[in-house]
């Protein structure tokens, strides 16, 4: 039905031509293959498998942000706001956050959700002007767990909190339909370079 919704380039010659996919292009190159994406937000090429193709050129892995970085306040207020998101006892229930960009601003929504200490979800659809979908992992390490892996199938930005009852610990990375790469907080919001 839609013969562009998928397609495939061999890289034989630079530049990389325009991107001609709807939804994500399979890119066999010179040091693997790489699949790329774009959405009204951002553009991404990311490394599927790194393997050794004779006579083709070499890629690598980026990330372009089409928005701007988005403001460290709102990153601040998604996680002081996850500290507070106590259950009975006082421990920590996980906490959901969109970044939805209407194509002038930026906002912080915390949507209508379910949440435990190891779960937490919505039963509404993403919107169209998700930019970011942050969760948070209490007080256990950021790191992206098999249910994060499971569900996180979209062409989105994605995020984890963790460590929220000392030195909170924040990750981001790009998924194009179940293939990520992680990304620095500088990529995507306004903060001071990590170290």
């Amino acid at each position: 039905m839609f013969s562009n919704l998928v397609t495939y380039h061999i890289h034989q010659t630079s530049p990389l031509p325009a991107n001609n996919a709807q939804a994500y292009q399979y890119v066999l190159s010179a040091n693997g293959l790489f699949v790329r994406a774009e959405t009204r937000f951002w553009q991404a090429c990311l490394l599927v498998a790194a393997c050794e193709v004779r006579g083709l050129q070499p890629l690598q892995p980026w990330f372009r942000l089409k928005t701007g970085r988005l403001p460290a306040s709102l990153l601040a207020t998604a996680v002081a706001d996850a500290r507070q998101q106590r259950r009975d006892g006082g421990g920590l229930n996980e906490a959901l956050y969109q970044f939805r960009h209407d194509g002038r601003q930026v906002r912080l929504v915390r949507p209508v959700q379910q949440a435990t200490a190891s779960r937490v979800q919505t039963r509404q659809p993403p919107p169209p002007d998700l930019l970011l979908e942050l969760h948070s992992h209490g007080k256990i390490p950021a790191y992206w767990s098999a249910t994060d892996n499971r569900d996180e199938q979209g062409a989105c930005l994605y995020g984890v909190m963790g460590r929220l009852d000392g030195r909170p610990q924040v990750r981001l990375r790009v998924g194009v339909y179940g293939y990520w790469q992680e990304l620095p907080l500088t990529a995507v919001f306004g903060v001071k370079e990590e170290r």
